[in-house]
């Protein structure tokens, strides 16, 4: 009997590795039908449909995904896909009078959702930096060609995203950037929702393994950046920065005292109260 099994990730390179174990049937063999939904608004989007039951699992920025879980979402944390960090861009409109980072306090920033990457990662660029949190202004505007739709047109003046993702803007002069800001943890992890999870282990247990051998093989491909080149419309010579740059996980475990590390920085940038033990987070049976 085949198992139905519905996924959701961002369109973007880090996630080649399921897209091409689907392609190469890796799941079928286990009597496993994945999937696989695309979605432009990022992690708050997903977080919503995973908290819905519109999605079995997903693939969230790490940040979302323990903030998301310890204020309720029915989900458990499995493992890694992504073990490096995330180099997040620091964007301005190409037109905008916005030239150092230090001038970003009391800005508006441009956010696919509350509670998205784009959202977290501007409240932990002000953490870092000193920055006063309750003169934070946000503009939601769902997906990437809304950020520059609103930077553009100077609706927004800050914009946080994937730098690899918003390069061909920045080249073809849209956006200009004004500085990364990379995670200070690994940037991608499985979720899955506690009711799926508990209707079917074995099969979130197979989608795991299977996952972690691709990721363990793709890295040996030669031909890997032109695939991904040609399949995200990106340079060449930037994937291979990328890939450079990049860890996929092989492993299917999870720190305690990494996602504690995690929450407590949530908590000091204010987007949690209160940190929930890590191993109330995470599923432990693999």
């Amino acid at each position: 009997m085949i198992t139905t099994v519905r996924i959701g990730g961002v369109p973007e390179h880090f996630n080649y590795p399921w897209h091409k174990a689907m392609e190469e049937g890796k799941f079928h063999q286990h009597d496993l039908a994945l999937q696989w939904a695309d979605y432009p608004g990022g992690t708050g989007a997903l977080v919503q449909d995973l908290t819905d039951k519109k999605l079995d699992m997903a693939v969230l920025l790490t940040e979302g995904a323990v903030a998301a879980i310890s204020k309720g979402c029915p989900a458990q944390l499995l493992h890694f896909t992504v073990r490096s960090p995330l180099f997040w861009g620091i964007h301005t409109g190409a037109n905008s009078t916005l030239y150092r980072l230090q001038d970003i306090p009391g800005k508006t920033f441009a956010i696919s959702r509350f509670g998205s990457g784009s959202h977290l990662m501007a409240i932990v660029q002000a953490m870092l930096n000193g920055w006063p949190l309750d003169h934070m202004q946000w503009l939601e505007v769902k997906n990437l060609d809304g950020a520059k739709k609103a930077l553009v047109e100077n609706k927004a003046d800050v914009f946080l995203w994937e730098r690899f993702m918003t390069k061909p803007l920045v080249d073809e002069g849209a956006l200009r950037l004004l500085g990364l800001l990379p995670t200070p943890w690994p940037s991608f992890v499985l979720a899955v929702h506690r009711d799926f999870l508990q209707a079917y282990p074995e099969a979130v247990k197979h989608i795991t393994y299977e996952l972690l051998a691709m990721q363990k093989q793709i890295k040996e491909d030669q031909t890997l950046a032109i695939k991904l080149s040609e399949r995200y419309g990106l340079q060449h010579a930037d994937v291979l920065t990328w890939l450079d740059q990049t860890v996929w996980e092989d492993q299917a475990v999870l720190s305690e005292k990494e996602i504690d590390g995690i929450s407590q920085s949530l908590v000091k940038a204010g987007i949690l109260t209160d940190a929930v033990p890590a191993k109330e987070l995470i599923h432990r049976s693999f």
